[in-house]
């Protein structure tokens, strides 16, 4: 068995995975068509949409946004704990999205895109099996079974139901046919999109790129990776779920990854098992 079937054999769940080199077209994939729940790799579509709608003028990322008690969702980030009234502008509301994954300052983009606009943008662009219906909150609180007005309550119980893996059986969030879902070759064909520069302008694509390039959460993807090697990712996990899509600057060249797993059986271990799948496929297309 080659070092790669080893790594897809090791995953604690069903994975699925796409890479292809954006320079030779080479691909590797395992279950690339299947559908898998994205998670918070659903801020990468949002972040896209955002500057598409940026270049057709339709929103300035200088623009500032002012924080209020009704825009806090639970979950991830820190926003949620900030002074209502602060203002942010729209960029830094997408930086803290993707290199902290912050679910507030997501969800206030997500609205500010619209949700009609974004499911339409993946459509254009090609990726056909990719639904997002859900805000953070709207997951989070279908997926757990939270009701509640107080954020912080709602924070506390997500986080309660996380830890103990407690989900709804047949709630919307946890429904692949109602959830935000998409198929690792479709997060690699945005990718492919994104790093050609058909999916946005060059000032765009620039600024895009510059904010996956500062995560700041680099379990998987890079973690075995030799050092030096840039990378523009972005993670995502729920209960039983683990994903992860990138572009990473090989030695070789440039390749897109994305890989999605679900039924996860070992929520601990699934960073590392996924990491030396990143390795491999790096190997692979490095060799």
């Amino acid at each position: 068995m080659s070092k790669f079937d080893s790594a897809i054999s090791n995953v604690p769940g069903a994975l699925g995975m796409a890479a292809k080199h954006l320079d030779t077209g080479r691909e590797l994939a395992a279950r690339a068509d299947e559908v898998f729940f994205t998670a918070s790799a659903f801020k990468v579509p949002i972040l896209v949409e955002l500057y598409r709608q940026v270049d057709r003028g339709l929103i300035d990322p200088s623009r500032r946004i002012e924080l209020t008690d009704a825009d806090r969702s639970p979950g991830g980030g820190i926003v949620k704990y900030l002074e209502s009234g602060l203002q942010l502008t729209i960029h830094d509301l997408a930086t803290l999205m993707i290199i902290v994954s912050d679910n507030t300052a997501t969800d206030m983009l997500y609205h500010l895109v619209g949700p009609g606009r974004l499911d339409a943008a993946m459509k254009e662009l090609g990726l056909t099996q990719t639904s997002l219906p859900m805000s953070c909150k709207e997951l989070l609180y279908s997926m757990y079974g939270v009701d509640t007005d107080d954020i912080f309550e709602g924070t506390r119980l997500v986080a309660e139901a996380l830890e103990h893996g407690r989900t709804v059986p047949g709630s919307d969030g946890a429904s692949e046919e109602r959830s935000d879902v998409s198929t690792p070759r479709d997060m690699v064909r945005l990718l492919e999109l994104l790093h050609g520069g058909e999916a946005l302008s060059k000032p765009s694509t620039d600024a895009v790129m510059g904010i996956l390039e500062r995560q700041q959460l680099n379990s998987i993807i890079p973690y075995y990776l030799p050092p030096g090697v840039r990378t523009a990712h972005k993670t995502g996990g729920v209960t039983g779920v683990r994903c992860d899509v990138g572009i990473v600057f090989g030695e070789s060249g440039p390749y897109a990854v994305a890989l999605m797993a679900k039924q996860v059986t070992d929520r601990r271990g699934i960073d590392q098992a996924l990491a030396r799948v990143s390795e491999a496929i790096y190997a692979e297309l490095n060799g």
